[in-house]
């Protein structure tokens, strides 16, 4: 992706063809970023247009110097998408239920299925897990930038980042299992 100062100056200087530029050389960055955080991705362009409304708002207060402006964007982007995720969805309250002894998961698991098929296990997980867990292991945010972001404390990021990880190890060994199981029953061995 090729976003220098320049093409950044001329986006603060309303160039309309700088901002098409902009926009189509983050699109697809952008894209990824709110498909993975959207609970319905069938928001995905209107999350995008709200996002890249409040980008070329608030380019002006871009700092070069902080931060590269991809990054930037995914932050705008990433709280677009958690701000929507609750007007349209709501704020998670699920009653968290948390098992004593779980199974290990095989490491092949994960190297089996494709990203769309990770993804949609991913989403199937409780929307407070499942949030912690993109901006905890996914997008490398600390549990205090967590608790600022989702408004809740250090220390419900950090239970829900643990209890997503129990999440994933449960549902991922029971979908290995049925993965297992249609391998077998499928393919007699005769």
């Amino acid at each position: 992706m090729q976003i220098n100062k320049s093409l950044i100056q001329s986006c603060i200087s309303q160039n309309r063809e700088a901002q098409k530029q902009l926009y189509r050389l983050l699109l697809p960055y952008l894209r990824a970023i709110a498909s993975r955080y959207l609970r319905d991705t069938s928001y995905i362009k209107d999350v995008l247009q709200e996002s890249y409304i409040k980008i070329f708002k608030s380019i002006d207060k871009y700092d070069f110097n902080k931060a590269p402006f991809q990054q930037w964007a995914a932050k705008i982007t990433i709280n677009s998408c958690i701000n929507y995720n609750k007007r349209v969805i709501g704020t998670p309250n699920e009653k968290l239920v948390v098992e004593k002894h779980e199974t290990g998961m095989m490491p092949t698991v994960i190297q089996n299925w494709s990203d769309e098929n990770l993804l949609l296990v991913l989403k199937q997980m409780p929307a407070g897990y499942f949030e912690v867990f993109n901006l905890f292991i996914i997008d490398g945010y600390t549990h205090e930038e967590i608790a600022k972001i989702l408004g809740i404390s250090e220390a419900l990021s950090r239970k829900r980042l643990s209890r997503a990880r129990k999440w994933l190890k449960k549902n991922f060994q029971a979908n290995h299992e049925k993965i297992e199981q249609f391998k077998f029953s499928s393919f007699p061995l005769n």
